[in-house]
């Protein structure tokens, strides 16, 4: 399982059998177009190889409206190694290689510099200056040079096609169970612990705090949420705020995150936090008392949400 850069010169991987895709989210769709390039890659004992990009190919081309990463560019690295592919190779998304016609790219990425004796790609997939080609193209043009093509039908849940953009939806709805459903895990949102303004500490509900200003994800609206914080530490429920913090007047998009059966330090840490389910709004309060009155109710209805969840897994 390693890690390639296109760019980087000699890929010595030989002919392989290869998936293309943007991968964000890594979802259940994603899931089983690399277990089935992993199977085909052992039944013809070739390596099994999946080419991606650095950066989502709409934040580049179509900046204006792009809407954010289910998965950061480290994330869905790190996600993809962990499928047991044999190899990820990427490149940079750039102006050059936004000009590269599809057959010019089936021809000199593909056949040429990935050897690739075999391509997987999904029903809906498309490639090349102005996405010109798709799935039957590219196939076709692979036949041209003797070499295979399959085409793997979409994974469906509830009747609807697994996709990206369903997943950015559910996200940005808050609903997780939708959202969870279709990625085969928690969306999760990864950073660095920073200082606040310690006023959780002073409430009874110290918190881990995570900024959200720079941040390229797509996320859920302000509220409350019932989560999961992994820490080097360990893994931990948690009750999670995003938002402003109305009641106190602050104004900074913040992640705070009580977790509940946790009292050592995190600050300048790492630690992830998987969502579970929507607790409520966002809201201000007359006074801190009865913030802390609703933090309480919230957190008996985090452990409950969590439980429920444990149970349906």
């Amino acid at each position: 399982m390693k890690l390639k850069n296109l760019l980087s010169g000699n890929l010595d991987i030989g002919p392989c059998v290869l998936g293309i895709g943007t991968f964000d989210g890594v979802h259940l769709g994603h899931r089983q177009l690399i277990t089935d390039i992993i199977q085909y890659a052992r039944q013809h004992s070739m390596p099994s190889v999946i080419f991606t990009f650095d950066h989502s190919p709409r934040k580049f081309l179509s900046p204006k409206i792009f809407k954010g990463y289910l998965t950061t560019p480290e994330e869905k690295f790190s996600l993809l190694l962990g499928t047991g592919v044999d190899y990820v190779v990427f490149r940079p998304f750039d102006d050059s290689f936004s000009t590269v016609g599809h057959v010019e790219f089936v021809k000199s990425i593909l056949v040429d510099q990935l050897q690739a004796a075999t391509v997987l790609v999904g029903f809906n997939f498309c490639f090349g200056a102005g996405r010109a080609g798709n799935a039957q193209i590219l196939s076709s043009e692979l036949s041209r040079h003797e070499r295979k093509c399959r085409i793997i039908a979409p994974v469906m849940i509830d009747g609807q096609v697994v996709s990206s953009s369903i997943i950015r939806d559910a996200v940005s709805e808050g609903n997780f169970q939708r959202a969870n459903q279709f990625l085969g895990r928690e969306a999760c949102f990864t950073g660095e612990v920073v200082h606040g303004d310690h006023r959780g500490r002073v409430m009874g509900f110290p918190t881990a705090n995570l900024q959200l200003e720079e941040s390229l994800k797509i996320l859920p609206p302000n509220g409350v949420y019932a989560c999961y914080a992994d820490t080097p530490e360990g893994s931990h429920p948690a009750i999670v705020n995003i938002g402003v913090r109305p009641t106190f007047d602050r104004r900074s998009h913040l992640l705070e995150a009580h977790l509940l059966d946790f009292n050592g330090d995190l600050y300048h840490r790492t630690i992830r936090i998987r969502f579970v389910r929507r607790i409520r709004e966002e809201k201000r309060f007359p006074d801190m008392q009865s913030l802390v009155n609703q933090i309480s109710l919230d957190i008996a209805a985090c452990h409950q949400y969590l439980i429920a969840a444990s149970q349906h897994a």
